[in-house]
Parts: structure tokens; C-alpha cells; sequence
């Protein structure tokens, strides 16, 4: 009787320990590298000059600021993408946005100022859950917003775009973006390296874009309160009228995150 009790537990035990590894082995990769697939998008992105001493004061020491004179710059980006799959799951429409402080390259990549750009993250928000959850587990605070708005209308341009930000959690600055923007139609190859330094390591978030249409006469605004940390960098509610700006338009891109 114990025969017929012990001997088909053993198959049993040895394919819940596959299972196990595999799925330890899943995770292990997940947490050392995350690959975003971006269908079919379009984004604003504006770059503004703030206070350089502020803006380090936010950056950590390692890394050294694009900076003339007594400014820095910092960047604001908002994308909207009809298909977002993360590690090869079923793709579905997402939106991101994110703030960040440019940075010098550290580490030798995306060094062409036409054709390339490196930022220190400052915050992160988007409506894609898996997609939070997977630079969560590099110790990258990025934050839920289920409420992430990008509209532009009419679809030939000029069109006006408004792009708002309510992040669940209350430390994550609330902002939004409101202006004329124009159809790209400049192609050009493109890096985006985002980078963030926590209690783990430092993170990087390398998006390449094979082809990306730019168009750079967009006059677009940036608000939010004066009391969040945000706020508290530009010294006010707003910035009038982005002084460089880029409209894009891509029917693909690749964000490869790791932990370095």
C-alpha cells in the first residue's frame, strides 16, 4: 500500500520542483532586464532651462548635468502608443510620461546631441500595470496612473494637444501639458537613455527608435502646482512655451531596462 501511496507522489514532487525553478528562473530574468515593445505612437517631449543648483541638488553625484552657464535642462515627455507589450506578453494601448534632468552620457552611449539624449529620471507614470510593476522591481519608483489623458485634434495638424497626469500615489507630481503641435515629418534614428540610481544599483532604460519623425515648431506649456517637487524646481506653477521642443511620431521602438 505504501508503494502505491509513495511512488506516484515522486513524479509528482519532481515536476512541482521544475515548475518552481522555471518560475524562479522567469523572475530572475525579469528582475535583470525588462523589454517594452512601443507600436504605432506619438509623443511631445520639451526641454526648458532651470536652476542648476537646484537641479543637482535632485541628481545624484555620479553623474554630470548638461548645463550652460547657471542653467540645466529639463526635460518633460508624454507618449501614446496603440500597442505596449511587455516581455513578449500580448500587447494593448498605453500611454507613458515621465520628467527627468539631462545628463552628460555616463556611459559612453547616446553621446549625438541631433540623434540622441540621456536624463536623469525624476518621475515616471504610466497606465500600463505590468509595466509598473516590472521597473518597480528594479527599485525605480515609477507610479499607476489610470488617469493619463493625450488628446490631439484635429489628427492633420496644427492640432491642439492636452496631456494631464494624476498618478495614484499623492507624492507623484500631478501635471499637464496644453498647446499647438504640427505633424512630424523629419525622419531621423533616435536613443533615449533614462537613467535612475537606487538602493540596488543604477537602472537604465535604453529606448531605440529605428526611425522617428520629428517636427520642432510645436508650442506647447507645461503646468503644475507650485507646492510639489516639480514646482519647487522650476520655481512656479508653469513653463510658457517649451523653448525646444519635439513633436514625434514612430511606428516602432525598443525600451531595454537593466540593472547595472
Amino acid at each position: 500500500m505504501k508503494k502505491r501511496v509513495l511512488i506516484p507522489a515522486v513524479p509528482l514532487l519532481i515536476s512541482a520542483f521544475v515548475v518552481n525553478a522555471e518560475n524562479q528562473q522567469r523572475f530572475d530574468t525579469y528582475k535583470q532586464a525588462l523589454e517594452v515593445d512601443l507600436i504605432n505612437c506619438t509623443e511631445f517631449a520639451g526641454v526648458a532651462p532651470i536652476n542648476e543648483v537646484k537641479a543637482r541638488a535632485l541628481v545624484p553625484s555620479k553623474y554630470q548635468l548638461v548645463a550652460n552657464g547657471s542653467k540645466a535642462n529639463l526635460v518633460v515627455r508624454v507618449s501614446d502608443c496603440q500597442e505596449v507589450s511587455v516581455n513578449g506578453h500580448p500587447g494593448k494601448p498605453g500611454r507613458v510620461a515621465h520628467i527627468g534632468i539631462e545628463l552628460i552620457s555616463p556611459d559612453g552611449t547616446a553621446t549625438d546631441p541631433n540623434t540622441s539624449i540621456n536624463n536623469y529620471t525624476l518621475s515616471y507614470a504610466s497606465n500600463i500595470p505590468e509595466l509598473i510593476d516590472g521597473l518597480n522591481r528594479f527599485a525605480l519608483p515609477a507610479v499607476k496612473t489610470p488617469e493619463l489623458d493625450y488628446e490631439f485634434a484635429p489628427p492633420i495638424g496644427p492640432s491642439l494637444l492636452y496631456a494631464s497626469i494624476t498618478p495614484i500615489d499623492p507624492n507623484s507630481p500631478t501635471w499637464f501639458l496644453y498647446g499647438t503641435v504640427t505633424n512630424p515629418t523629419i525622419p531621423s534614428p533616435f536613443l533615449a537613455n533614462w537613467w535612475y540610481l537606487s538602493d540596488s544599483g543604477q537602472v537604465k532604460m535604453a529606448t531605440t527608435f529605428p526611425k522617428i519623425y520629428f517636427d520642432f515648431t510645436s508650442t506647447v506649456s507645461f503646468y503644475t502646482s507650485a507646492k510639489n517637487g516639480i514646482g519647487t524646481l522650476i520655481g512656479g506653477n508653469s513653463i510658457s512655451n517649451f523653448p525646444v521642443s519635439f513633436r514625434g511620431q514612430y511606428a516602432y521602438a525598443q525600451m531595454i531596462v537593466t540593472l547595472e
